[in-house]
C-alpha cells in the first residue's frame, strides 16, 4: 500500500524566532510604533486571507500612505519575505525526519499563505530539494479548511493512504480527516480526541519516525 505524506510548513516544519515588530523593524529606517506594526500585520493578514496578489507590497503601500513610512514599498516588501524567510529555523531532528519520512514516500508541503512568501522559506532552508511536491494556497487560490486544497494535494501525490501534519486544529486536522487523511497534531491545545498528537518539534520527530517507518513506497 503507498502512503503519501504532506506537512503544513510554519509551526510544523518551521518555527518563528523573531517577533514580527522586529522584523518590521528591520526594514525599516526607524522602530515602528504598536499602531504602525498592528495596522501594517492586519493588511497583510488581510491580503493573504482574501487571496490577493502582493499582499506585504500593498501592506507597505498602505502604511506608507497613512503613517508617512520612507521607502519604496516593493523593495520594502521584497526585503521583508528575505528577512522573514531568514529568521525562521527548522529543528535538525525535524529536518532528519522529513529526509527520513521522504526516502519512505511521497511527500509534500501543503501551506497557506502568499506564495512569494512561502517558496522564500522553503528554498531557504533547502525543503524543496527534500519534497516531492509544494502546494500553496495562494497560488492555488483555495485556503485551508477549503476541502480543494487537501483534494489537489491527492490529485498532484497519487497514494493508497494519506496522512497530513499540522499544528493548526481547525485548518489543518479537521479538514484533512473530513477529506480522508489520517492526522497528526503538533499543536499547543489540548485535542484528546486528535488520533495523534504531540507536543512539539523535537516530539513530532521521536513519535511520526516508528509510524512511518512500517512500509517504502519508493
Amino acid at each position: 500500500m503507498t502512503t503519501t505524506v504532506y506537512f503544513d510548513l510554519d509551526g510544523t516544519l518551521l518555527e518563528y524566532t523573531t517577533p514580527f515588530d522586529e522584523l518590521l523593524a528591520g526594514v525599516l529606517s526607524e522602530d515602528p510604533s504598536p499602531e504602525l506594526a498592528e495596522f501594517f500585520s492586519d493588511r497583510v493578514l488581510e491580503g493573504i486571507t482574501e487571496i490577493e496578489p502582493d499582499p506585504y507590497e500593498r501592506a507597505f503601500e498602505a502604511a506608507c500612505d497613512r503613517y508617512g513610512v520612507s521607502g519604496d514599498p516593493p523593495s520594502l516588501a521584497a526585503d521583508y519575505v528575505a528577512l522573514e524567510a531568514a529568521s525562521m529555523t527548522i529543528d535538525p531532528a525535524v529536518r532528519r525526519l522529513l529526509e527520513s519520512v521522504a526516502d519512505r514516500h511521497r511527500t509534500g508541503i501543503l501551506t497557506n499563505g502568499d506564495g512569494p512568501m512561502q517558496w522564500r522559506k522553503i528554498e531557504e532552508h533547502g525543503l524543496d530539494e527534500i519534497v516531492d511536491e509544494v502546494i500553496v494556497s495562494n497560488d492555488l487560490g483555495a485556503r485551508k479548511p477549503d476541502p480543494a486544497i487537501f483534494e489537489e494535494a491527492k490529485v498532484r501525490l497519487p497514494a493508497d493512504a494519506y496522512l497530513y501534519v499540522g499544528d493548526t486544529y481547525e485548518h489543518d486536522i479537521v479538514p484533512a480527516r473530513e477529506q480522508g487523511f489520517e492526522t497528526v497534531y503538533v499543536g499547543d491545545e489540548e485535542r484528546p480526541e486528535a488520533s495523534v498528537t504531540a507536543s512539539g518539534t523535537n516530539a513530532l520527530a521521536s513519535l511520526l519516525l516508528p509510524l512511518l517507518e512500517t512500509d517504502d513506497d519508493r
